[in-house]
């Protein structure tokens, strides 16, 4: 496997070698965590999150898709609430991580089974049509190559049954964070619901602040215009607009 030195390799890499290049890429940053993270759980921040989203998304579905699920936390907190949950990764060693930390979780045999993890690029998704009742990304969107998004969006659309949603969570590219390297594709409420509603989704909803209700995302468009023109910097974490949380509608 080829060293990379630095995310610029995969941003100028052509689309026919991308999805290689962001494979290997990911393997070489997640393999100093299988020893590391293997049996470390989750911090209280992360689980907090993951308890959102668990109550976002609800119980008794058929079946989940996590795209990007790196260690696997989401995936295992997810089985009580569908039949079948789906993980993937670009990274192989991700995939390899998140199988070694089933053992974390208190989850029978039947539970663990529901997990299933396998290798795949978010941007080609080898499923059928309409076979999941949700499809989950968290920090995912925003690592994508920006000639990608689009066509991870119609994959989405493509792979959840009719009236399935997509909940998506990742970084606002107006919401002050400092430059990342690997965060390719950064970009605020609207920008992402304008790449969304051309792929087809509608029924945007978001959290009301950074927790429950869910309301409908217009309201976040609305805020973080207000705050970036009188730039305030203090009330975008208040105002749950620092980050984007939006779910949409098949």
């Amino acid at each position: 496997m080829a060293k990379l030195d630095s995310f610029d390799e995969l941003l100028n890499a052509p689309a026919s070698t991308r999805k290689e290049v962001a494979a290997s890429l990911y393997d070489q940053l997640y393999g100093p965590q299988l020893a590391k993270r293997a049996g470390a759980l989750p911090s209280k921040r992360r689980l907090k999150k993951i308890a959102l989203y668990e109550a976002i998304i609800g119980r008794g579905h058929e079946s989940i898709l996590e795209i990007g699920c790196g260690p696997g936390d989401l995936t295992y907190a997810l089985v009580d609430h569908a039949e079948k949950v789906v993980a993937i990764d670009i990274s192989a060693t991700a995939i390899e991580l998140a199988r070694m930390r089933k053992g974390l979780w208190p989850l029978s045999e039947a539970q663990q089974q529901k997990a299933e993890f396998c290798q795949m690029s978010a941007v080609q998704l080898d499923f059928p049509d309409a076979a999941f009742d949700w499809v989950v990304s968290t920090s995912v969107v925003e690592h994508l190559h920006p000639d990608d998004v689009s066509s991870h969006m119609s994959e989405v659309r493509r792979v959840l049954k009719v009236g399935g949603k997509y909940l998506m969570w990742c970084p606002n590219g107006l919401g002050h964070h400092a430059d990342r390297e690997g965060h390719l594709s950064m970009m605020s409420y609207g920008e992402w619901m304008e790449k969304l509603t051309d792929a087809g989704f509608a029924g945007f909803r978001s959290t009301l602040t950074s927790r429950l209700p869910m309301v409908d995302a217009r309201l976040k468009v609305v805020l973080e215009s207000w705050l970036w023109r009188l730039k305030i910097k203090l009330m975008w974490s208040h105002l749950g607009v620092r980050n984007v949380l939006i779910v949409a509608r098949k």
